[in-house]
């Protein structure tokens, strides 16, 4: 049954750190002789670099993915829509290419997508991020915001500390030893970005395994990479959590700052955050159980 409830929303905050050059790539509005030729995405309003939220999120899920589909038999009591997916099935709408998760090609690319909206309720990677295809429309209950600069980065470029980096790399023929030089525009590395990623509660009993698997992804994409050129040494970033806001129905009735619960999360990183999950978030469960 296609039901939405509506029991608050989970807003998390904080920030994401680069560690190494990060490069999200953009189209070039001039062509120049010895210019960029891949540069990063900037706000047009401003001209800074950020971090696009549709880049963002489409990193998370397809790690996510991937750790889902490695660990079938474990989660398969956890999420019984997993239960049909066995090593060796077919992939529905693409008989000849098997594999161990049911995929769909949208634009010439294949991703994970549940066939019906029974199996994206019952299935961690979906009733995260969403699911779209011909017999199903499960909306995703994560948004995730356009991660913009600091305002101590804001400061430290009105100063006139460089954001970016011009990266010189060199393509060599294999058989003539020509060299074929190309330049990559790079975020520096120790640059910060203020994020913001929320999470809509429809169900009181998918929440926490939810929010679980959303910092899971989080910690698969810190020892994985963001953007491009990651097998490079580019786009290694580390998340830290300034504060877990749980707003109520009827904070949006009213207004009233006293129908929400704050968590100050100090700065944890992802792993203190996964690991003293109870504890961190007890104020919201209690909140939610009186419901």
């Amino acid at each position: 049954m296609m039901n939405r409830e509506f029991y608050g929303k989970l807003v998390i905050t904080g920030k994401i750190k680069t560690l190494t050059g990060l490069h999200i790539g953009s189209q070039r509005d001039i062509s120049e002789i010895g210019g960029i030729d891949n540069p990063v995405i900037k706000d047009p309003h401003t001209g800074l670099p950020y971090i696009p939220g549709s880049s963002l999120k489409g990193r998370l899920r397809s790690l996510f993915e991937i750790f889902v589909n490695s660990q079938l038999d474990k989660l398969k009591a956890e999420y019984p829509a997993l239960s049909k997916y066995s090593p060796g099935s077919c992939r529905p709408l693409n008989k000849e290419n098997c594999g161990k998760f049911f995929n769909r090609r949208i634009n010439k690319g294949w991703i994970h997508v549940c066939p019906d909206y029974e199996s994206a309720l019952n299935c961690p990677v979906c009733r995260l991020f969403g699911a779209s295809g011909n017999e199903t429309n499960f909306p995703s209950r994560v948004i995730v915001r356009d991660a913009f600069l600091t305002k101590e980065w804001e400061e430290k470029w009105r100063a006139g500390e460089e954001l970016t980096e011009a990266k010189i790399e060199v393509g060599i023929d294999r058989v003539t030893s020509q060299a074929n030089p190309r330049t990559n525009e790079r975020v520096v590395a120790g640059t910060e970005f203020k994020f913001e990623i929320i999470y809509n509660i429809e169900r009181l009993d998918h929440w926490e395994s939810d929010v679980k698997n959303l910092l899971t992804a989080m910690a698969l994409l810190e020892d994985s990479y963001l953007g491009g050129s990651g097998s490079r040494g580019y786009g290694k970033v580390k998340f830290k959590l300034d504060a877990i806001e749980f707003r109520t129905p009827e904070y949006y009735r009213t207004g009233d700052k006293e129908k929400k619960v704050i968590v100050d999360a100090g700065g944890k990183d992802i792993p203190d955050v996964l690991k003293g999950f109870e504890e961190l978030f007890a104020g919201v469960k209690s909140r939610l159980e009186a419901v």
